[in-house]
């Protein structure tokens, strides 16, 4: 089974990566938070190390664009495709306000024609390259995936990414699994799943529900960040949770961000964040999760983390 950390805005970017491969394995391919084209201005600062094969070494990356435009996808791959990538994914999936309201990611999906116009138009100008396409199963009602479904099976996807919820639905309420059971029914290109996959018993259980041979991998996000070991436990089929080892790599994080000259406040506000995801709502780690986001400094930091050890 192959498995993929999902691309996360601010979280699982370059930092996170280039850590998470010095400390853990298991991971098959990894994805850049979405890149949007920049018709009046070049890549910025954090896209151009989301892109650096050279600080990426080690990863199969996919470079992740978000846009509603056949003509920018096309001018903004060919500019990436010159710093050595080949393949590419499309967000369809994102639900912020601040990006649906503009017809992009899940908000793409309220108009199929739109969309095929857009694939069409892709496809037909862009044949030397792989496109990977993830999606959400519709905006706001399921009866929308009927019609996406029509439009995604026309084309060459190498593979489609359903995390098989609405755009309503951001991530909570349940996943949808009928919606993700048709797409299997219906798809040649390879499927992978992604939506709440926290444990080894979340994969144990989906493969009794949903895996046939077009599933071939898993897309995991929040459950990567909250246990960094989770893809070396589903490859080796056995639970593995080692905290000496996630405090490594939290502490390393941390050294490579100030070694990239992020200073204090940053470096911190990433780290609060990872750890929030870590520690949830455990009422036994509020107190400590508390003084971890009350820290202003490094040093306060890791005193709040040598509480919680």
């Amino acid at each position: 089974m192959q498995i993929y950390m999902a691309p996360m805005e601010g979280v699982t970017n370059y930092v996170f990566r280039k850590v998470y491969i010095k400390h853990f394995s298991g991971v098959d391919k990894f994805f850049t938070p979405f890149i949007t084209p920049h018709m009046k201005k070049g890549f910025s600062k954090s896209e151009l190390m989301e892109l650096n094969s050279e600080y990426n070494k080690g990863q199969y990356l996919i470079p992740q664009i978000l846009t509603n435009s056949a003509e920018d996808f096309l001018k903004l791959a060919d500019e990436i495709e010159e710093m050595g990538y080949s393949e590419f994914n499309i967000n369809l999936g994102c639900p912020s306000g601040t990006v649906t309201s503009k017809g992009r990611g899940s908000g793409f999906l309220q108009d199929p024609e739109a969309l095929d116009r857009f694939f069409y138009e892709i496809f037909e100008k862009k044949d030397n390259i792989t496109i990977s396409v993830k999606t959400r199963i519709g905006f706001s009602d399921y009866g929308e995936w009927d019609d996406l479904l029509k439009v995604y099976e026309k084309y060459d996807f190498n593979e489609i990414i359903i995390h098989p919820r609405l755009r309503s639905d951001f991530y909570k309420n349940n996943i949808y699994l009928p919606s993700f059971t048709e797409a299997c029914n219906t798809f040649k290109q390879n499927i992978i799943y992604n939506g709440d996959i926290k444990t080894l018993d979340d994969v144990n259980a989906l493969k009794t529900k949903i895996f046939d041979k077009k599933v071939t991998g898993i897309m995991i996000g929040r459950g990567l960040v909250r246990n960094p070991l989770l893809a070396e436990s589903i490859k080796e089929h056995r639970e593995t949770i080692c905290f000496e080892r996630m405090i490594g790599f939290l502490d390393d994080i941390v050294e490579e961000y100030m070694s990239l000259n992020f200073g204090e406040r940053n470096t911190l506000f990433k780290l609060k964040e990872i750890w929030g995801m870590i520690l949830g709502t455990n009422e036994g780690t509020a107190k400590v999760l508390k003084k971890i986001r009350k820290a202003n400094t490094v040093k306060d930091y890791k005193m709040a983390v040598n509480e919680l050890l």
